[in-house]
């Protein structure tokens, strides 16, 4: 005779008969309640509505910042959030982190969440201007969060489809529209792009950045970006059709201004093994 228990968004094991057991479980990710709507037609930023990325995190360090959220009390981000690049090396910023809502003023009622521990990737060099390799963060949230429909993870990708030629991914965040300050959360729709047209780009501007293969770009010259206000360590977020899942296949790096062109993007790919080790680091 056995029981059947099942994991709840909280990630406690549930039994019907008996209640709650003690073993955390992982909780489901990338399974919003509220997903976006995939059929829209609009280029440009819009209104995010509560429950479309639910894994969206707020952050305020040297100023606003994005992030994820994996399983209940991790948070995926770029180093430079934490490091920037024209900061000194020292970073005893304050790290205040926002999660469960759309709009910032509300977010700012829901409390900060206290950082336990930050991990910064030792390939990310802070005294390099254009060198955004290992542009990856995790921190560690003092407590796990209580998940719901306007609180969940994102799931972590497991193949290079991912990042074939085209594929749409939707970038969010809290950051600058049209030089103001945004106070909703807003998300734009891009395709990944070719690496030699990114490659070709950046050289006609002149630019000396560092473009590895730990990087993908995404975006055209022709769309106004407006993932200016993907705010810096949010995610690239797209949907596997077949499992109906959603995945950070990047993180917001660098070269994304207000202006047309591309943006670079942190391939989360190549450091999956990273983040689960760091995960799996207890005190």
């Amino acid at each position: 005779h056995y029981w059947l228990y099942t994991c709840t968004a909280q990630g406690i094991w549930k039994n019907e008969q008996k209640g709650e057991k003690i073993p955390r479980c992982l909780p489901v990710c990338g399974k919003p309640v509220h997903p976006v709507e995939q059929r829209q037609r609009i280029i440009g930023g819009q209104k995010a509505k509560m429950g479309n990325f639910p894994w969206q995190v707020f952050t305020n360090i040297h100023g606003r910042g994005g992030g994820a959220l994996l399983g209940d009390r991790w948070i995926l981000t770029a180093a430079h959030t934490l490091y920037p690049k024209e900061h000194e090396a020292q970073s005893n910023a304050s790290l205040d982190v926002f999660l469960g809502h759309t709009n910032v003023e509300e977010l700012m009622k829901l409390a900060n969440h206290p950082i336990r521990r930050v991990s910064i990737h030792p390939d990310y060099r802070q005294d390099e201007s254009h060198n955004f390799e290992g542009d990856i963060a995790l921190l560690e949230l003092e407590n796990s969060v209580t998940l719901g429909p306007n609180l969940l993870p994102i799931c972590l990708p497991d193949n290079e489809t991912f990042y074939d030629l085209g594929l749409m991914g939707y970038v969010s965040g809290f950051g600058v529209m049209e030089e103001k300050i945004a106070h909703d959360l807003r998300f734009v729709r891009l395709p990944v792009a070719n690496r030699g047209d990114c490659e070709t780009w950046l050289r006609g501007k002149n630019r000396m950045d560092v473009f590895s293969q730990n990087m993908f770009c995404a975006g055209h010259p022709s769309l106004k970006q407006d993932a200016c206000q993907g705010d810096s360590g949010g995610v690239f977020a797209v949907r596997d059709p077949n499992t109906d899942r959603w995945v950070a296949t990047g993180i917001v790096s660098w070269g994304i201004g207000c202006s047309k062109g591309y943006g670079f993007y942190t391939k989360v790919l190549n450091y999956v093994d990273w983040i689960k080790k760091e995960m799996e680091e207890e005190d």
